[in-house]
């Protein structure tokens, strides 16, 4: 059976092989990282397999909960698989990027404007969400992230509709972008522009439900001189034939034409 500690040793959260195996008191098995990324800040939670209470903090190793700085090979990160890019390159080495310096930006003017408000944090490539994630905690802004497979995100979303603390939740337009109710979040943050610009919006949708009642700001981060303005080219000549037509832009697979603008 899926998640339970027999020879398959298959995370009951993620459903893919165990990454530093945690073993909760009614026999499921999760990896580490995704047992912290649901775990309130309280420590006490419920099996995400099934309603049995349990404490994160015993069930986990102490020098675990706090982020390390990079030592070298064999040092993993608090809320990070040991396959993370984390711990594949030099931390020692990353600074930081133009658009993960945009984004604290962005966060900062955030927190000034409303010390309530909470965002979203949108990006195609997991690898950066994790830079992000790291970046962020060592600033000591609070985040939740949602990525991969989507069993356990309503514990995920409550623990950012609950928790006071956590301020920002990082996902995928995949696993963040399809019926939820993300009305905490007044801010929402793409650090890319995607090929299709439905998509785009249907990830925004999630903070206008019932229940918002703040002026929602929407930011898209662009690269200048990058492929990144020919997406924004892309995305504008399928709204155009989307408007000609009189029927919804759903197409989401790029054709080889659209391959084209890229290389122009």
């Amino acid at each position: 059976m899926i998640g339970l500690a027999t020879a398959d040793q298959v995370c009951g959260i993620c459903h893919e092989a165990l990454e530093d195996k945690v073993v909760a008191s009614c026999k499921h098995v999760f990896c580490k990282a995704c047992l912290q990324s649901l775990a309130p800040a309280f420590g006490v939670a419920l099996c995400p397999a099934c309603p049995t209470p349990f404490s994160v903090k015993s069930a986990m190793k102490k020098n675990d909960s706090t982020l390390k700085n990079y030592a070298g090979s064999g040092t993993t990160f608090k809320d990070f698989k040991s396959s993370s890019i984390l711990n594949r390159i030099a931390l020692n080495e990353f600074q930081t990027s133009t658009k993960i310096e945009a984004l604290r930006e962005e966060i900062r003017f955030m927190v000034e404007t409303d010390g309530s408000a909470k965002a979203l944090v949108f990006s195609q490539f997991v690898s950066f969400l994790d830079l992000i994630d790291y970046s962020l905690q060592k600033s000591q802004i609070n985040c939740v992230k949602l990525v991969g497979d989507v069993a356990a995100r309503n514990a995920l979303v409550s623990r950012f509709f609950n928790d006071s603390d956590c301020r920002i939740l990082l996902t995928t337009s995949e696993a963040g972008g399809l019926s939820l109710n993300l009305s905490v979040a007044s801010y929402v943050f793409l650090m890319e522009p995607f090929f299709s610009s439905a998509v785009e919006l249907q990830a925004c949708d999630g903070v206008y439900r019932i229940g918002q009642h703040k002026a929602v700001r929407i930011v898209k981060f662009v690269t200048e001189n990058t492929i990144e303005e020919r997406i924004l080219e892309l995305q504008a000549k399928k709204n155009q034939n989307s408007q000609s037509s009189g029927l919804p832009n759903l197409e989401e697979e790029l054709t080889v034409k659209d391959f084209n603008i890229f290389f122009m």
